[in-house]
């Protein structure tokens, strides 16, 4: 069983397990999961997230990744937590990612709610943040539904399926 670290209505973050590497390996290197993410050149080797779970058990602190879980059946539908953690100026950069066949299903908002839920009452966060390509308007609809304001555009700053593309920098402060 998984220990759920906060629960949702339609879906939970849970701990990450060692038996999560693979799903997520696979949603991660989908192209339109790392297209979105990244570049579509980009790719990772099985290996790396076994080494990303390694950091992980050491890290916990600094970079706090979870599973994310339908509730009532508890299916593994995506992985969510912070890229990076900035404890001085107390702010996070968050991600997040499903499996390509649940996507659109209005789980992305919940877990983007749940992420700033866990920053700012846990954490002690002061303020989160994201990086969206300009053309994911999912991911755009989702962070400002969550409260989230353009705080900047950096033109044509990735190269992604033979054109350039804006990446845009979301931000929420803690009320």
């Amino acid at each position: 069983m998984r220990p759920i670290i906060l629960e949702g209505e339609k879906v939970s973050l849970g701990i990450l397990l060692k038996e999560d590497l693979r799903k997520s390996w696979e949603w991660f290197n989908e192209r339109s999961t790392v297209r979105y993410m990244f570049n579509s050149a980009y790719f990772t080797l099985p290996e790396e997230e076994e080494e990303l779970y390694e950091d992980l058990k050491k890290n916990r602190e600094k970079v706090p990744l979870f599973a994310v879980v339908k509730n009532g059946d508890g299916k593994l539908i995506g992985i969510a937590g912070f890229n990076w953690i900035n404890w001085q100026a107390r702010w996070g950069e968050i991600l997040y990612y499903l499996a390509p066949e649940e996507r659109g299903k209005g789980y992305g908002s919940e877990i983007v709610k749940l992420l700033c839920d866990y920053a700012f009452k846990h954490l002690n966060l002061r303020k989160v943040w994201g990086k969206v390509h300009a053309d994911n308007v999912l991911s755009i609809r989702v962070l400002e539904k969550n409260g989230f304001k353009l705080a900047g555009k950096l033109k044509d700053h990735v190269w992604s399926d033979g054109r350039y593309i804006d990446e845009l920098i979301y931000e929420r402060f803690r009320k």
